[in-house]
């Protein structure tokens, strides 16, 4: 009889499989990582592939020894476990300049992105430039007083960004940038470079060229700040795109009538999707920084909320991602938001939604009969 090894056998992969099942931080959390999603067999994996996307991952106190979220390794470990073809990052990466003066690194831009890069190499491992193709812009965080030797852009531009793609507009390398995936092009977009003499805008004449001449199916743009606030907060006035209506409206205006696909962002600490002029806005901020309460009452009145429909609590705001599945096949594009549940010490699901490669969402489909 072989049934004592074969019992082993089935032991030790039972073991493998449970460890696998769990991540334990730099900071001590034992947050687990989430299962890849699989698609579904009668994709064809040619024609489908994922992306993810967060943002906002500055430290959740002022007195900061590191400049970063505790949060940001078990997120960027549970992102690297979905086995996406590539990650976006909306900007705020590091506490930057706003630091306590006691803290070590209050003064050192540079330490902060070696920590921010040591944090994320589950997806991107910056040393030997392997793992998941990582596209980051910057965030208000990293746009600020230079208060030591090495300003705070000069550090961004020598770490973090040292490999960004470099077609953006002059004076914009490696901030304001372009690249194609498959059959979908993004546009990433510096907030912060003066343009006509005014921050929290964007090169329109660049973004309008790169629209124009785009042919690809899918069209996705991302950048630090949405262009419709989803909250009140004071602390982040005067960083988002609304302080200049007349060009905000401008740049929208551009997004639905070149059908983009949908706009990325974060700056809000929480995650909150709404649509203007038929173009999706999705605010990915919970990558790890302080959670912020969101009222209905507070979001542009101009934004027509799809997610979430009622007022949440700061107090029930959950760090995590999203994941986007485009099927260039069918011409569509599925989200599901990643949630970590700090009471139950598990990941879940929070928004899923469904949207055809010009923008227009597909609603679910209902059982009949």
């Amino acid at each position: 009889m072989q049934l004592r090894p074969l019992l082993i056998l089935m032991v030790l992969v039972t073991v493998v499989l449970i460890a696998g099942c769990a991540n334990l931080s730099p900071s001590g959390q034992n947050i687990p990582v989430v299962s890849p999603a699989t698609p579904a067999p009668s994709q064809s994996a040619n024609s489908t592939w994922t992306f993810v996307v967060f943002g906002d991952s500055r430290d959740i106190t002022k007195n900061t020894t590191t400049g970063i979220s505790p949060y940001l390794y078990p997120i960027a470990a549970a992102i690297a476990n979905e086995s996406p073809d590539l990650v976006i990052y909306n900007g705020d990466l590091i506490s930057g300049w706003i630091i306590s003066e006691t803290s070590p690194v209050a003064t050192d831009y540079p330490a902060q992105f070696r920590n921010w890069m040591k944090a994320v190499a589950p997806i991107h491992n910056y040393t030997t430039g392997s793992g998941i193709p990582l596209h980051v812009i910057r965030g208000n965080h990293e746009d600020g007083p230079n208060q030591t030797v090495i300003p705070l852009l000069d550090a961004y531009l020598a770490s973090v960004a040292k490999d960004m793609p470099q077609n953006g507009p002059t004076g914009e390398k490696r901030l304001t940038y372009s690249f194609t995936w498959k059959g979908a092009k993004f546009i990433g977009l510096d907030e912060y470079t003066p343009h006509n003499g005014l921050k929290e805008t964007v090169d329109q004449g660049w973004v309008d060229k790169e629209l124009t001449n785009n042919t690809r199916p899918f069209t996705f743009v991302f950048g630090h700040a949405p262009a419709y606030p989803v909250d009140d907060d004071l602390d982040d006035k005067g960083y988002d795109l609304s302080v200049r209506p007349a060009e905000r409206d401008m740049f929208w205006t551009s997004l639905a009538n070149h059908h983009v696909t949908a706009y990325f962002s974060g700056h809000a600490h929480m995650y909150v999707r709404g649509v203007v002029q038929g173009v999706q806005q999705v605010v990915s901020g919970n990558g790890g920084a302080v959670g912020k309460a969101f009222n209905t009452a507070e979001a542009d009145p101009t934004l027509t909320i799809e997610y979430p429909l009622s007022n949440v609590p700061a107090l029930e705001r959950k760090v995590g991602y999203f994941v986007v599945t485009v099927d260039e096949h069918a011409g569509t594009m599925s989200s599901v938001q990643k949630v970590y549940d700090y009471v139950n010490g598990t990941w879940t699901t929070g928004d899923r939604f469904v949207l055809s490669n010009s923008g227009q969402v597909i609603p679910p489909k209902t059982n009949q009969g």
